[in-house]
């Protein structure tokens, strides 16, 4: 194992204590008892008296949206893979009040399988329906480009202006970055609260989370992926561990589309054809060692990615 730099590392036990939010896998004990109702398959769209998968813009957005159609008093999930070998599985929460929300797509094209199902008891789930869809993405960026249940923003979102307002004088996606990159790490801080006190299940909102100038690594990450798609430039939510001590945490990768080449920001070297990691949690925690920080971030063995968003 190498060695770190302790000015560099000084912050990262922060990060363990939000470790249970994301909830990677859950252990689930599907009911015997299936659903069988007959399902009304309109091509894009799976509906019975229970829940509803609308695939109807998919391959646009890089989403599906799902939602119930009768309330529940118990907990709804929402499963999402691939009919594939070897396919990582998503697992979310549902609201369980018949409101719409939006889940990515991001493992690219190919047949996705839904699965909606409802608490029967403790851990133990009952499938209320199932919906497959054959995904053909007409941009392979599409579900890091549009809002969805994590990284979640509409046209009159907060963020959305001050993005805007932020990169109004830009010319190109890389100045829009800098922008918004300077904004994060100089205007939130990193929320020890928070921290210790944060439940299972929890759904940042990015409004309050610049409104309060306060948050957690997974806000400071779903704030940067959702100004960056506001404008129009692919953006990706990334959860998995963070080294030395195997921790926990929330990062961003983000693409440009108007340059091929080699860029810096804040001293750091990325390859404009390709999505690169940055950790806007990390510099704003270690603003008078960056140029430590910017070499932990550069360094893949540092981050080990499980899921993506």
């Amino acid at each position: 194992m190498k060695k770190f730099n302790k000015t560099v590392i000084k912050f990262l036990p922060i990060f363990l204590t939000i470790v249970f939010i994301f909830n990677i896998s859950f252990s689930l004990i599907v009911s015997a008892e299936i659903m069988n109702e007959k399902v009304d398959n309109h091509e894009t769209i799976f509906e019975n008296k229970k829940a509803r998968i609308d695939f109807t813009d998919s391959n646009d957005t890089g989403t599906v949206k799902i939602n119930t159609v009768v309330e529940f008093d118990q907990r709804v999930k929402v499963i999402i893979a691939k009919n594939e070998k070897n396919s990582a599985t998503y697992s979310y929460d549902l609201k369980n009040d018949k409101t719409i929300e939006a889940y990515p797509l991001q493992m690219g094209d190919g047949e996705y399988i839904i699965k909606i199902l409802v608490q029967v008891v403790d851990k133990k789930y009952s499938v209320k329906l199932t919906g497959t869809y054959n995904v053909k993405l007409s941009d392979a960026k599409a579900p890091f480009l549009n809002p969805s249940q994590y990284v979640n923003f509409d046209e009159d979102s907060l963020i959305v202006k001050i993005a805007k307002d932020l990169t109004k004088n830009c010319e190109t996606d890389l100045q829009k970055i800098e922008e918004i990159y300077k904004f994060i790490i100089y205007n939130i801080e990193y929320d020890m609260h928070k921290a210790a006190t944060v439940q299972s299940g929890y759904l940042p909102s990015a409004d309050e989370i610049v409104d309060t100038g306060k948050g957690i690594c997974f806000d400071y990450a779903v704030v940067f992926a959702a100004m960056l798609r506001s404008l129009n430039i692919p953006a990706k939510l990334v959860i998995g561990y963070i080294q030395p001590n195997n921790e926990y945490h929330a990062w961003n990768e983000f693409a440009l589309r108007d340059n091929d080449g080699q860029f810096e920001i804040y001293n750091m070297t990325f390859d404009g054809k390709k999505f690169e990691r940055v950790d806007t949690t990390l510099h704003s925690s270690n603003l008078n060692a960056s140029k430590k920080v910017f070499e932990f971030i550069r360094d893949c063995e540092n981050y080990d990615k499980v899921r993506v968003y």
